[in-house]
């Protein structure tokens, strides 16, 4: 699904549009074919080895509200979103906006929301988990399943390998360092790290 390499100082702009749409085209047919088959699964699956320039097209393309000028590197997993109890068979409930970048191997959990304002940094590794669930064994006694929405505000910067979990709300311009374990919501300018993540300073607020 990868063009291949074209001389762009040879080629006028219009036969380089008329090419990036064909190849587009080419692989929304490819994503089509194989839904029809094997469901949101096989989409899933695709994000994990498709060029990054079709990450936001095929999110966008099966109901991902994704900005402009967003970047993705390539894998972007994704789970849950056909087979859980609360799925969408779609990605509706990821939201991204704009110039944000997404790292190789993000990881969208997303039985609920994950909202992520303009101009998100979210490095590699990093994972939303938005429920979590024993599958109704024997721990559910004790720990119910729980949902709830993840939101990270403008200008966040989330470290590598970082994980929020389930309810987690992050006010604009917040840091989390790597590695963090995130499980409580922070206000605007908040720098946080640790595990569990706890408050280690406050940006000032006056730029």
């Amino acid at each position: 699904m990868t063009p291949a390499v074209l001389n762009r100082s040879y080629l006028p702009s219009r036969l380089l549009s008329l090419l990036a749409r064909a190849w587009l085209a080419l692989a929304f047919t490819q994503a089509a074919i194989g839904k029809s088959f094997f469901g949101m699964g096989y989409i899933c699956r695709l994000l994990t080895r498709c060029h990054p320039r079709l990450i936001a097209a095929l999110l966008s393309r099966y109901s991902g509200n994704i900005g402009v000028d967003v970047r993705f590197k390539s894998p972007l997993f994704i789970d849950n979103i056909s087979g859980d109890q609360d799925a969408t068979n779609d990605f509706s409930r990821l939201q991204i906006g704009d110039r944000c970048y997404i790292g190789a191997g993000v990881f969208f959990d997303l039985p609920d929301q994950v909202v992520l304002k303009e101009e998100c940094v979210i490095s590699a590794g990093v994972r939303f988990i938005t429920h979590e669930d024993t599958g109704g064994r024997m721990l559910a006694h004790w720990y119910p399943r729980k949902k709830a929405p993840i939101r990270v505000g403008k200008g966040c910067w989330i470290g590598a390998g970082a994980i929020l979990l389930q309810g987690v709300e992050l006010g604009k311009c917040c840091v989390v360092g790597a590695g963090s374990v995130v499980r409580d919501s922070f206000p605007d300018y908040s720098v946080i790290a640790g595990v569990p993540a706890r408050l280690v300073k406050t940006l000032p607020a006056d730029h």
